[in-house]
């Protein structure tokens, strides 16, 4: 199936001190055209498989009887002189898809931020799919830029935090599927 979206793509590329400074950022619309490929269904299995086998730390899956769900891990990197770690938080109001993500990452060196952004856009492509406008999210990420990203109901930011320059935020969140009730309508 074809599918044609649109979506807007913010490239922030702010420094801190830019950041107050009332400057407006590029919002570049473009057209993708490309077959939908949602990602599968997320479960307990989908979470222990995110684990790192190079770590002892495992993913831990939480379900409510309401069918509300969280799927979160820490992954410490070693390094001399760096503790380099992504935190990831996938939650879901209804069993089997996400509603947000949360991804914090704690770059050290240039080599941690390669590992550790090829690693966080791992886990986007498994939420997502990979038919996106997201291409070299792993290299944009360890790049350290700032954006915005709005495509077929879910919209994705990377965001430093404020005044560290190590630390950034990659958050995401998925519109509802739409009831019966609203198709009705």
């Amino acid at each position: 199936m074809l599918i044609t979206s649109f979506f807007s793509l913010a490239l922030l590329g702010t420094s801190p001190a830019q950041a107050g400074s009332g400057v407006a950022h590029d919002v570049i619309p473009v057209q993708l055209d490309a077959a939908s490929t949602p990602g599968p269904k997320f479960d307990a299995a989908r979470c222990r498989g995110i684990a790192d086998l190079s770590s002892k730390a495992q993913p831990m899956f939480q379900q409510k009887e309401n069918g509300e769900w969280e799927c979160s891990y820490l992954l410490d990197y070693t390094e001399t002189g760096h503790t380099p770690s992504v935190f990831i938080q996938i939650r879901g109001v209804e069993p089997g898809r996400w509603s947000s993500f949360r991804l914090k990452l704690n770059f050290g060196s240039i080599l941690s931020r390669q590992a550790l952004g090829g690693r966080a856009a791992s886990i986007v492509y498994t939420l997502i799919g990979d038919q996106t406008p997201l291409r070299e999210l792993g290299v944009t990420l360890a790049g350290g830029r700032d954006f915005e990203l709005l495509f077929n109901g879910m919209s994705i930011k990377y965001k430093q935090e404020r005044f560290d320059k190590t630390r950034f935020n990659l958050s995401g969140t998925n519109a509802p599927n739409p009831t019966k009730e609203t198709t009705e309508q």
